[in-house]
């Protein structure tokens, strides 16, 4: 891929599913907590997923609670029994949900060389729990919390840049979902990224680049 000419002076990251491979979190914490084979847990976090997805379309609640109550839909859907703690059991596994591997290594090559961020739709306690797995320190947090709405909102994006206080043209944002982050990041002026680590097409949304890992993201500029 050949490098892009100006480099930005600020990456964002969306955080669970690019930073965090939070497929993976979801997954195990249905096997602890609710029991269910290997087999069973890609329909649960699909069904978790789509519940999620819902449950942050409606007026604003905690994500704290949003995790509790959308794991506790999903178990009761399919049928699994949980013990009275797993909901509050699920939204605590959420700071041990590991990077993807590729994630520490970029980090490092890219603090000295951008200023950094996370644009999150968590709670500020949810997302400091999960800075621990990573080995950099972050010039901006933004959480869900702070702007009392959820992305795709653009109310969470809008006070990124006012936190951030530079163009969006200077900011590059980098996320692997398209309508949660991409659509509403480029509609605002940002320069946004593509990490497809599972070779999805995407259509609609202009991206600066298109990337498989964040090792790639090192050599765009």
């Amino acid at each position: 891929m050949p490098p892009h000419p100006s480099p930005p002076r600020w990456i964002s990251f969306d955080c669970y599913g690019t930073l965090i491979d939070w497929q993976g979190g979801v997954r195990n914490a249905f096997r602890d907590l609710a029991h269910v084979s290997d087999d069973e847990t890609q329909e649960l976090f699909e069904a978790w997923e789509r519940i999620q997805w819902e449950k942050i379309q409606g007026p604003y609640a905690p994500y704290e609670e949003i995790l509790w109550a959308s794991f506790r839909q999903a178990a009761e859907q399919f049928g699994y029994w949980c013990s009275g703690f797993a909901g509050e059991a699920f939204v605590e596994s959420l700071g041990r949900w590991k990077p993807f591997p590729d994630v520490n290594p970029a980090l490092i090559r890219l603090a000295p060389r951008h200023r950094l961020a996370i644009i999150s739709n968590v709670d500020r306690r949810l997302l400091g729990a999960t800075l621990r797995q990573f080995p950099v320190r972050f010039d901006a947090l933004i959480a869900a919390e702070d702007a009392r709405a959820y992305k795709p909102n653009p109310a969470v994006f809008r006070l990124a840049l006012e936190r951030i206080g530079c163009p969006p043209n200077e900011i590059a944002h980098v996320a692997f979902g398209a309508e949660y982050d991409l659509r509403p990041a480029s509609e605002l002026g940002m320069r946004a990224i593509y990490l497809n680590r599972g070779g999805q097409p995407l259509s609609g949304i202009p991206v600066e680049a298109e990337i498989r890992s964040l090792e790639e993201l090192v050599a765009l500029w």
